[in-house]
């Protein structure tokens, strides 16, 4: 063989080993970019799962609506998470009512957040009647129209009309107020607790024209939660009556008798009753007084104020104080950071929280309302002229504390395991305010008093809204140049824009 054809053979043979590893490494390319594609695969499949199981186990929901009416109050939600037994709460609608979304939407909010404790069912007057009459059979009710159903586990049944979760307007027919929050956990609790809770008024000389109107604004807040407001007068009487959980003194002008006080001491002490006293400052209140002493609570018969001074004006004197809700336990304890505005008259209170001899008697005082800046309790307020004197005055650098709270356990029982008696004092008796503009922070400071000292802390919270319609309302000439607008500007810019754009693209 010449040189030439051996050549060539060697050039054939390197042709062909070359085109082999070639094709070996395009083989092993394929293999790693099929693994690699395996890999994605398997890695996108295990966070699919991952993502749907997070999703069922640990889901969260958004509320996008204009007045959030799909969102459960603080006192809604600790309730749910805190019921004990099962309910089961039937939804019979018509799949054409006006409020079917809402009120499905409401519930589920109830389902989610009560977890096993609550299960929801929703059916529909046209379609579902075999299951509506086996639930007519099972519990004898009646589907006469759009419906809720509440179902306790102890047997206990309630039924609410679909036309009680709203007011509507009497001439249009158009719901205006969305109550469906505040009638549903009334009707959860009505179905699961032992008995309505009672709160007797203690009318104790204050005018029946300011009484009234603090009655008429606190029940329908103790009806939200299955609460009575009843009235009573202690004087003549031999003893609390057994169904009182708690005695509310709203500003009385009166003091307690020696026999009253006798009463309201064993009720408070003997029967573990909640006490909770708006004081009036203006009023000589001594029994009343040394009963709240002997727990830590003294009232210091001032009056908290501010003083204005403009130049060239006479200095104004201010009474309204503003006050701080405080953090802690009590009845602020899901009410932090809130404020209020307490008007007319109000006095400070000495709160011993940290006095060896209270505790070791295992009484524990806690101050629940502080004063904001630049307001200092007045021990001369009648007179002309006014100053923060340190030696007699409370004030700066120690706070004013205008509302407190007392729980007294028994002795040797530092866990309160044997339960406590609790009071709520406020020094000022406007808080529910006699002219009907009780600020909704008072209302639920008020309501999480009485629901602690009758030992409901599940209720205590912010409380339910009242979702309201909104309307925007516009002239007939607004409107019409609103229409003009929509039907010729929008689309004339819009063609001028595009004219533009193709005389561009055409130079």
């Amino acid at each position: 063989m010449s040189e030439d054809e051996q050549d060539q053979s060697s050039d054939e043979s390197s042709i062909v080993e070359t085109s082999a590893v070639r094709r070996q490494a395009r083989k092993w390319e394929r293999y790693r970019t099929a693994g690699l594609v395996a890999a994605q695969l398997v890695i996108i499949g295990i966070l699919f799962f991952q993502v749907n199981y997070l999703s069922c186990r640990r889901h969260t929901t958004w509320d996008l609506t204009q007045n959030r009416r799909f969102t459960l109050s603080e006192t809604s939600g600790n309730y749910l998470k805190s019921l004990g037994g099962k309910v089961r709460i039937v939804m019979a609608f018509l799949g054409t009512s006006d409020l079917y979304p809402e009120v499905k939407g409401l519930l589920s909010e109830y389902d989610r957040i009560g977890g096993d404790a609550v299960t929801s069912e929703y059916l529909d007057l046209s379609r579902s009647r075999s299951r509506l009459a086996e639930l007519k059979d099972k519990y004898q009710l009646r589907f006469g129209g759009d419906q809720i159903v509440i179902l306790g586990e102890t047997g206990r049944i309630k039924v609410i009309a679909a036309e009680e979760l709203v007011t509507r307007d009497a001439g249009t027919g158009r719901v205006v107020e969305f109550k469906g929050e505040e009638i549903l956990t009334s009707a959860l609790l009505e179905v699961t607790e032992q008995q309505q809770r009672k709160v007797y008024l203690v009318a104790g000389g204050r005018r029946a024209d300011e009484l009234v109107p603090i009655a008429q604004q606190i029940q329908p807040l103790a009806n939200a939660q299955n609460a009575r407001l009843e009235s009573i007068v202690l004087e003549g009487r031999q003893d609390i009556p057994e169904d009182a959980d708690a005695l509310f003194f709203p500003g009385n002008t009166s003091d307690l008798s020696e026999r009253e006080l006798d009463l309201v001491r064993e009720y408070w002490e003997g029967q573990k009753g909640g006490l909770v006293f708006f004081l009036d400052p203006s009023a000589e209140t001594p029994n009343i007084d040394g009963l709240l002493r002997e727990n830590g609570v003294a009232p210091n018969r001032d009056r908290v104020l501010s003083v204005i001074s403009l130049a060239g004006l006479k200095p104004k004197r201010i009474s309204d104080v503003p006050v701080a809700l405080m953090p802690g336990g009590g009845p602020t304890r899901d009410l932090p950071a809130l404020t209020a505005r307490l008007n007319g008259q109000t006095e400070s209170f000495n709160v011993l929280f940290e006095d060896d001899l209270l505790l070791s008697e295992n009484i524990r005082p806690r101050p629940l309302m502080v004063a904001g800046e630049g307001f200092w309790g007045e021990t001369e307020f009648q007179s002309g002229e006014i100053s923060f004197n340190p030696d007699l005055d409370t004030g700066p650098p120690d706070l004013v504390f205008t509302a407190a709270s007392v729980e007294r356990g028994v002795l040797g029982d530092p866990e309160l395991s044997q339960g406590s008696s609790r009071l709520v004092v406020v020094g000022n008796p406007n808080l529910i305010a006699p002219d009907g503009n009780t600020s909704k922070v008072a209302a639920d400071f008020t309501m999480a008093s009485l629901n602690w000292v009758m030992n409901r802390e599940e209720l205590m919270g912010i409380s339910p809204r009242r979702p309201t319609s909104f309307t925007l309302n516009i002239s007939p000439a607004d409107f019409g140049l609103l229409q003009s607008l929509t039907i010729f500007l929008i689309p004339g810019i819009a063609l001028i824009i595009g004219g533009l754009v193709w005389l561009k693209r055409r130079a």
